[in-house]
């Protein structure tokens, strides 16, 4: 029975009690056995909320701004991350890879190891591991569009990441793993989405749990990305459209009412409807410098380029807050200290108008959601077109006209660089594609003795 260190330093990330809106304290509780840390509701669920507080470290911060940095949205200082020329022994980078699996590994505590040792409400304990299965499934996705060997491109057979299914129990040799292909990672994350779907609750009664903890929305909406990125569109249209069947969400009125201007860094920002999942940093009781989302477009590190800027028409809101086209205006507390959005309605609508196009070609569905994202954005100015499908002339026409507004919605979200792989376009002018996945960490490959192979583009 192996020993947890852990600290219980969430503080609104996640609410301590279902339904109640008590933030988690921020006080290390020392080292506990699994018998006793999975023992009862409280600890155990203080276990869950450092889960997905390392869930936040892995997908936030540098990992969240990596897909705007390399897919030609912002610019940055760091070119050999923009050209893809990233040496695998630099260990800069190595959190990319950690990271996730740090997330990873305390889902799998809780899925191995709780209906073990667990002594409270069994069906309390069934959401906990599907929250834990959501967790797993969006890291080990994290890691495998960023790693995997043509994993966006429909490469099933190729190398994409070590599936970890079990906890981790200290390093002696035993745990190295091989790299599983890209479609026996695919196959693992949409089993535990799957799994979480059918076990966590559609509504939950806080609206901040709502938006910040696992609903079977929430993994439905994942399900929907992972499998348009497995190129797998039948699959997901269907979770997609289980999403906005659910009625569960709703789109803003306006882009600001979806991105306000926090720029007076004050308060805890709320989660609006149209978020389905979502990192409530605002609510973070500690104000200790480094204790951010590390998001920094605040401060104009990263600004807006020029050829993307282009793509708006001058009158659409989301252009027109580019305030001189240096400006990003979805991260704008100076405090960095912005709620984090991770899957939102607008992304899930672009999906489905996605996926369906590609199962059905033009048709009308498909048009009608492209409209409502499109003429969100005019709360001002007349909305410039209402598409109709006498306007696309063929399938591409109208999924190239879907992909422009999802560049345009999704924007400083971190989706361009993967929306670029997945069809076969380079992320930026300087990315070659040898270099579309990142280098394996040289220490992964020199600790397990030559086990986990380096992805081609990397091999000299």
């Amino acid at each position: 029975m192996k020993k947890l260190s852990y600290s219980i330093y969430l503080a609104g990330l996640l609410l301590l009690n279902a339904g109640c809106s008590k933030q988690l304290d921020l006080k290390p509780e020392g080292t506990m056995v699994e018998a006793d840390l999975l023992k009862d509701r409280q600890s155990a669920e203080s276990f869950l909320a450092d889960a997905y507080l390392q869930t936040m470290n892995a997908c936030g911060a540098d990992a969240y701004m990596l897909g705007d940095i390399t897919g030609n949205i912002v610019s940055s200082f760091d070119q050999a991350l923009v050209k893809g020329a990233i040496d695998p022994r630099d260990k800069n980078y190595e959190p990319y890879w950690q990271r996730p699996y740090a997330a990873i590994n305390e889902a799998n505590v809780i899925i191995n190891n709780l209906p073990t040792y667990a002594t409270f409400d069994p069906a309390i304990q069934k959401q906990f591991i599907g929250e834990a299965k959501f967790i797993r499934a969006y890291c080990h996705l994290i890691l495998l569009q960023m790693y995997g060997d043509g994993a966006l491109q429909g490469q099933g057979s190729n190398m994409g990441i070590p599936i970890m299914t079990t906890a981790f129990e200290g390093y002696d040799g035993s745990q190295n793993k091989a790299r599983n292909t890209n479609a026996e990672v695919y196959t693992q994350i949409l089993k535990d989405l799957d799994d979480a779907i059918a076990a966590l609750p559609a509504v939950r009664s806080a609206s901040l749990d709502q938006g910040s903890r696992a609903t079977s929305g929430a993994a439905a909406a994942l399900a929907s990305r992972v499998c348009l990125y497995k190129q797998d569109y039948q699959r997901a249209a269907t979770y997609a459209n289980m999403v906005l069947n659910g009625n569960q969400y709703t789109l803003q009125k306006t882009f600001a009412a979806m991105w306000p201007n926090n720029g007076t860094g004050t308060g805890n920002y709320p989660i609006n409807a149209e978020t389905i999942f979502a990192f409530p940093e605002s609510y973070n009781a500690t104000a200790n410098y480094g204790e951010n989302n590390g998001i920094y477009y605040a401060y104009g590190y990263y600004t807006p380029l020029p050829d993307f800027l282009a793509s708006y028409d001058a009158t659409d809101d989301r252009f027109l807050a580019i305030k001189g086209g240096t400006f990003v205006p979805k991260y704008t507390d100076m405090r960095i200290r912005d709620n984090v959005i991770m899957i939102r309605l607008a992304e899930v609508m672009l999906t489905a108008a996605e996926a369906q196009a590609q199962v059905s070609g033009v048709n009308q569905g498909s048009v009608d959601l492209l409209n409502k994202i499109y003429s969100r954005s005019f709360s001002v100015n007349a909305v410039p077109k209402v598409y109709t499908m006498g306007d696309f002339t063929s399938k591409q026409q109208l999924i190239d006209r879907i992909l422009l507004e999802r560049k345009r919605e999704l924007a400083f979200e971190g989706f361009a660089r993967f929306d670029a792989i997945r069809y076969g376009k380079q992320p930026n002018p300087l990315m070659q594609p040898a270099n579309y996945a990142m280098p394996i960490p040289q220490h992964e490959i020199d600790i397990t003795g030559g086990l986990i192979k380096q992805n081609p583009g990397y091999v000299k």
